[in-house]
Formats: C-alpha cells, structure tokens, sequence
C-alpha cells in the first residue's frame, strides 16, 4: 500500500501541480514536465533495484548463516547415526 512507488508518485506529483502553476507557457511547462516524468522513471529504477538488490542480498546470508533443506539435512542425520552406532557398539 504504502510502498516506494506511492511515495516517488506523492513527490512527483506535487512537483507536477507546482511546475503547472509557475510555468504558464506550453513549450516550458511540457519540457519541465517531461523533465520531471524522466525523474520519476529514474527514482522507480532505482528504488525497485535497491529493493531487488536488498533482498537478494539478506537470502544469500540468511542461506549462509542458517543452512536448511535436504542436503544440510541428510548430512545430520547420518551424522547422527554414525554416532548412535559407535556408541551402540561399544560394549560388544
């Protein structure tokens, strides 16, 4: 809801209504819209790469720090196994 698009289109925006009040001429007033349209793409870009770039970065830490799935798994329980055996055997 509250995402980083709804905040760049506020901004944007208000700078849209304000460039339409000051710029009365319609050669200036499309250049500094324009102007701010092509901001408006650039802070998007930026914003969904920051978000890609961040998530990107906290699961390949999270996959790091705190290994799951099948293999990391296997690799325990056989681990456990081998030493459930040994103790098992000890006393033959």
């Amino acid at each position: 809801m509250f995402g980083p698009d709804f905040f760049i289109d506020t901004i944007q925006e208000t700078k849209r209504v304000i460039t339409n009040q000051v710029f009365k001429d319609s050669t200036l007033n499309k250049a500094a819209n324009d102007y701010i349209n092509a901001q408006t793409a650039f802070a998007k870009m930026l914003a969904h790469n920051t978000i890609d770039l961040t998530k990107y970065s906290v699961d390949s830490i999270s996959k790091v720090l705190f290994p799951q799935g099948a293999e990391v798994t296997r690799a325990a329980r056989a681990k456990a196994a081998k030493a459930q055996t040994d103790t098992n055997t000890q006393g033959e």
